[in-house]
């Protein structure tokens, strides 16, 4: 008996530590990838040891988002056994999708609010922390980036499109946080700091794909605010800051118009793909493999192997991936891929009406919305950040929605 006792205490603890994992991941993730894997790594073993494995897949079963990202993991897996890939091309794909289980696990630790609360924060601290560095470079007071660190490119920690996806989000949280302060006085920091944050996105870090979700979250914060009278205020708001960074030629959004503008004029001209134009003939070439494959792909990992062979005969460079998740999804998986990946993000978006929180569902979707437009661009599902970032995040907001109301 006292066995059994000690067992169960040493469960509780276990599965504890999990979720002191998942708050310590949330600063992790958008300053060292070792660190934040190490986190991860910490908290499966923690949630291994913590057993309970009946009440951990029932809590997934029952939660109506969860088996949506299994779902889709388990396609990649089906899709392994026709890859056209090599062995290492398949498994190193499986591995970035097995990402996408974090979701259900975080899902059946059923944090408490104040883990939840715990881990924002914790993700708030190293989105200022980003912040305040990436000034002192800018101002040209510190050399402290540890990726590239110069005033054109102010970036530290992460490369720029990640650096400037993260700052977006992290404006928006600061930005909802200031709206629901009680008084002027706790408003002030936060609104603050989601200025800055914004400035940090349009005028000094050169990300376009930063820029665009700021954009998007900034419809979106005020279409949930002020409803349809606010897609006014955030078009206003919207042209104001991109005419003035537009119209500053050091701005960071003037120079990567500039260069976007530069690399559609080369692609429609024909000239041959250098490093600004590559992505162009990138999404091309993958369209035409997709009409190849269209319903089931090209296997899980497939993606360079088929790309090779399109390729083949040109004076046009083998690509490991399209820098569009749509793109990278439906030539490995299909229509069906595409579709199971679209679902997802539907599914979180109608869900999230369920959470806690007027807060929470605005933190959900916006997670949506960044994925949503940040995968135009890039496979964010591939990137190791982005793909954490979004699964962490999922599986903490979504762990405590609200059941669906059932009859008879």
């Amino acid at each position: 008996m006292a066995t059994q006792s000690l067992g169960a205490t040493a469960a509780r603890y276990a599965d504890r530590a999990s979720l002191w994992a998942a708050v310590a991941i949330g600063f992790a993730i958008p300053v060292s990838t070792a660190l934040d894997s190490l986190l991860v790594a910490a908290l499966l073993l923690c949630w291994i040891a913590g057993g309970r494995y009946r009440e951990k897949l029932a809590a997934i079963r029952g939660n109506d988002l969860a088996l949506v990202p299994c779902a889709l993991f388990l396609l990649y897996v089906a899709g392994s056994a026709y890859s056209v890939g090599t062995a290492s091309d398949v498994q190193h794909a499986l591995g970035k999708a097995s990402r996408l289980l974090l979701i259900p696990v975080l899902i059946s630790l059923r944090p408490e609010r104040q883990y939840q609360e715990r881990a924002l924060r914790a993700f708030k601290a190293a989105v200022v922390l980003t912040l305040v560095l990436s000034f002192l470079v800018w101002l040209g007071l510190t050399d402290a980036g540890f990726v590239e660190h110069s005033q054109i490119d102010p970036v530290v920690f992460k490369l720029k499109i990640t650096h400037s996806v993260l700052m977006s989000f992290g404006a928006f949280a600061f930005a909802l946080q200031a709206r629901e302060a009680a008084d002027s006085r706790s408003r002030m920091l936060p609104a603050l700091l989601a200025g800055l944050a914004a400035f940090n996105v349009f005028y000094m870090v050169p990300g376009r794909t930063g820029q665009l979700v700021l954009l998007a979250l900034l419809f979106y914060f005020f279409f949930s605010w002020l409803r349809w009278r606010g897609l006014l205020v955030a078009a206003a708001a919207g042209a104001s800051i991109a005419g003035t960074a537009y119209l500053a030629p050091s701005s960071a959004l003037h120079q990567r118009v500039q260069t976007t503008i530069g690399e559609i004029s080369d692609w429609r001209a024909g000239k041959p793909a250098q490093l600004a134009n590559m992505r162009l003939e990138a999404w091309s070439n993958s369209v035409e493999i997709v009409k190849s494959h269209p319903w089931i792909g090209a296997g899980t990992g497939g993606f360079a192997a088929a790309y090779a062979r399109q390729v083949q005969g040109t004076s046009m460079m083998p690509l490991p991936q399209p820098e569009n998740q749509y793109l990278l999804t439906t030539t490995q998986l299909g229509i069906v891929g595409l579709a199971a990946l679209l679902a997802l993000f539907a599914v979180q978006w109608r869900l999230a009406s369920r959470l806690a929180t007027r807060m929470d569902t605005d933190l959900a979707r916006a997670l949506v919305i960044t994925m949503a437009v940040g995968c135009l661009f890039n496979s964010f599902l591939l990137d190791h950040t982005e793909s954490l970032f979004y699964a962490w995040l999922t599986g903490l907001l979504y762990a405590n929605q609200r059941r669906r109301e059932t009859t008879g």
